[in-house]
């Protein structure tokens, strides 16, 4: 009898889980709207990630044209720093601009999905 009651207990816990998913669960509208937002997000970042790209590039450039100038003014060992330092950060730039898409296009499948519902 003990084992029985369990057994009851137990599939009506499980059945008031699953009403209870479905009761509290969000439209699927609303879910598809919170993630084309998300995916407007992570385009937004990843253009962000373009300026830092175009801002280092920029600097990479002016810090070869003063040493063009003048020697004097920063060593080759300096501008092979800044170059370095300039390298990296580009380099990092895109691969975070490529994960940004990433992420928004994931957004944007899961947002089509539950629009089809």
């Amino acid at each position: 009898m003990k084992k029985l009651s369990i057994i009851i207990f137990s599939l009506v816990i499980m059945i008031a889980s699953a009403v209870a998913q479905n009761v509290y669960a969000e439209e699927p509208s609303q879910v598809a709207t919170d993630h084309l937002a998300m995916a407007k997000s992570y385009e937004d970042k990843a253009a962000a990630q373009d300026a830092l790209v175009a801002e280092h590039e920029q600097m990479k450039a002016y810090y070869k044209a003063r040493y063009s100038i003048n020697e004097r003014i920063m060593p080759m060992i300096q501008l092979m720093k800044m170059e370095e330092h300039c390298d990296a950060i580009i380099k990092d730039a895109q691969k975070l601009k490529a994960d940004f898409l990433d992420f928004a296009k994931w957004h944007r499948l899961r947002a089509a999905d539950l629009q089809e519902k």
